[in-house]
């Protein structure tokens, strides 16, 4: 049915409370429908008495991890290896400098020249240095002569010294004479006296003054006596005199003799001889060069720089870690970056025996024979023929440093620098193609083999991980991971050795493994300390 009006129109004022009220019912339930959201997400208050308060609204705690773990193992025939970056020295090598000042004259060798041991190399012009020499000649040539008139002084003392003990004999002769002579005036003039009155006044005090000269003379024979022994005595002091002044003079020439022996080394100085065979390897003096004294100013470059070159030294710096397991029978392998192929193989030939504590190394040295296997054998054998001279000779020790000082014991069959260093070590150059020669200054890898760790407890090298800069170790101890400081003592990138480390007293105290740790052996910081884990044993 339809009605009889049609409906009134909407104003627009109604259509506008129509719109209001359809927005305000419309926020309403949506405030109603995120509260009712919220409750379901959201923990509600728990109160004294709620059944929540028990933890049953709680969520679940996480998983337990389950974790590799290995542990430290013995292997009596493993040797850790670390590998170190070494540098080829020369055998020997000597920088020559000046110790006078002066003009090169000559230069007798150039770079790449062979020398001989006590070849001259560099020859300086030093005019005031010979003439020094030549005035100390001249001086011990006049001590000479005095040394030849002292002994002829000391002949005519002898001789006065004979003449005085001659004039002796002769007074005392004199003197018995006189005595004699005394008697026999006495004798007379008794008898005289005897006569009485037969003998006149006269005769008879000349008959006394007779006796009273020859008493006279016998005081005046012995006088003579004594002055002639004490000319003895004076011929004699004057006698020892001229033998004191002739050991004067003889020490006089030996003081000249030593002057001039000064000045003769220094004259020697000005001429530079090849302390051992070797290679000129730098030249840096050419004639009419001026040069300085290099003990008076400051060195400067070598005048000439002699090398030996037949054997080469391999030095590197081993860690201090792993330095206290370097022993005189530690193996290395020698690889020479320049020469693919060429090797050496054996044990090192010195190490120092203390740590550098500026980089916290220490020295290990290798002697490398750099020569033909041929030529290397021919050494040994002129090595040999060597140690057998030189052990005639008696161990004192200026001897010895004479006898070193002549070369005896450094001459190019000698492969040792100290006494007590092994052979030098053969190169292999089977795998090296043409035959080159290993240069100084180059570089080689080494493999260190060090002590053999027949009771040392090892672990693989990932085992240990750092943090903030120190070692640690992640131990599972009940169930739960803990982070253990160690000290890593060897690490050759495969295997570690390490030893843990704890306070005592405040000072740091080192522990062995015992072999019972359960290790993490990775993701230690993943699986973090402190946290509950299940190990599960791995072999490795």
């Amino acid at each position: 049915m339809t009605p009889d009006h049609p409906p009134k129109p909407v104003s627009g004022r109604t259509r506008r409370r129509l719109v209001v009220a359809f927005l305000l019912v419309l926020g309403v339930v949506g405030a109603a429908a995120g509260t009712g959201l919220l409750k379901g997400f959201l923990p509600g208050t728990v109160v004294a008495g709620d059944p929540k308060a028990s933890g049953r609204g709680d969520p679940a705690p996480p998983a337990v991890q389950t974790v590799k773990v290995i542990r430290p193992r013995i292997d009596s025939g493993f040797r850790v290896t670390t590998n170190q970056l070494a540098v080829v020295e020369a055998f020997y090598q000597a920088g020559m400098r000046a110790r006078v000042s002066g003009v090169v004259r000559g230069v007798s060798k150039d770079i790449g020249d062979t020398v001989r041991a006590g070849e001259l190399l560099v020859d300086i012009d030093v005019p005031d240095l010979q003439q020094a020499v030549e005035q100390k000649d001249a001086v011990i040539a006049q001590r000479l002569h005095e040394v030849r008139s002292a002994e002829n002084n000391a002949k005519t003392a002898a001789a006065a010294v004979e003449l005085a003990k001659a004039s002796i004999a002769q007074r005392a002769a004199d003197a018995t004479q006189a005595e004699n002579l005394r008697a026999a005036k006495a004798k007379k003039f008794e008898r005289y006296k005897t006569l009485g009155t037969s003998v006149t006044p006269d005769l008879l005090d000349e008959v006394e003054l007779e006796y009273r000269a020859s008493a006279a003379a016998v005081m005046a024979a012995d006088a003579a006596v004594h002055k002639a022994k004490a000319e003895r005595a004076e011929k004699e002091a004057s006698a020892e005199a001229a033998r004191a002044d002739i050991d004067l003079k003889r020490a006089l020439v030996e003081v000249a003799r030593k002057d001039r022996d000064a000045a003769a080394t220094q004259l020697e100085y000005a001429r530079l001889h090849a302390p051992f065979d070797g290679v000129v390897t730098s030249r840096a003096a050419d004639p009419g060069k001026f040069v300085s004294n290099a003990t008076t100013s400051s060195a400067g470059e070598a005048l000439v720089t002699v090398s030996r070159v037949d054997l080469v030294t391999v030095a590197m710096k081993v860690p201090d870690t792993a330095a206290g397991f370097i022993t005189p029978n530690t193996e290395v392998f020698v690889e020479f970056a320049q020469l693919p192929g060429v090797t050496a193989r054996g044990p090192i030939t010195r190490f120092s025996p203390s740590i550098d504590p500026s980089d916290r190394t220490m020295r290990v040295e290798v002697d490398v024979y750099n020569g033909s296997q041929e030529e290397y054998r021919k050494l040994l054998g002129r090595a040999a023929a060597d140690h057998t001279l030189s052990s005639l000779i008696p161990l004192d020790p200026l001897l010895m440093a004479g006898a070193a000082g002549a070369g005896m014991f450094r001459s190019r069959a000698s492969t040792h620098k100290g006494w007590t260093d092994g052979n030098a070590l053969p190169a292999d150059r089977s795998g090296g193609g043409r035959f080159r020669q290993i240069v100084p200054g180059t570089m080689a890898n080494v493999r260190v083999s060090l002590d053999n760790f027949a009771d040392a407890r090892l672990l693989p090298s990932g085992a240990v991980f750092n943090r903030a800069g120190q070692p640690y170790l992640l131990i599972v101890e009940d169930g739960t991971t803990k982070a253990v400081p160690v000290a890593v003592q060897v690490n050759d990138g495969r295997l570690v050795k390490v030893a843990i480390t704890s306070t005592v007293g405040g000072r740091p105290v080192l522990r062995e493994l015992t072999g019972n740790e359960q290790v993490v052996a990775s993701r230690q910081v993943e699986v973090g300390d402190g946290a509950k884990v299940n190990p599960v044993a791995a072999t490795w």
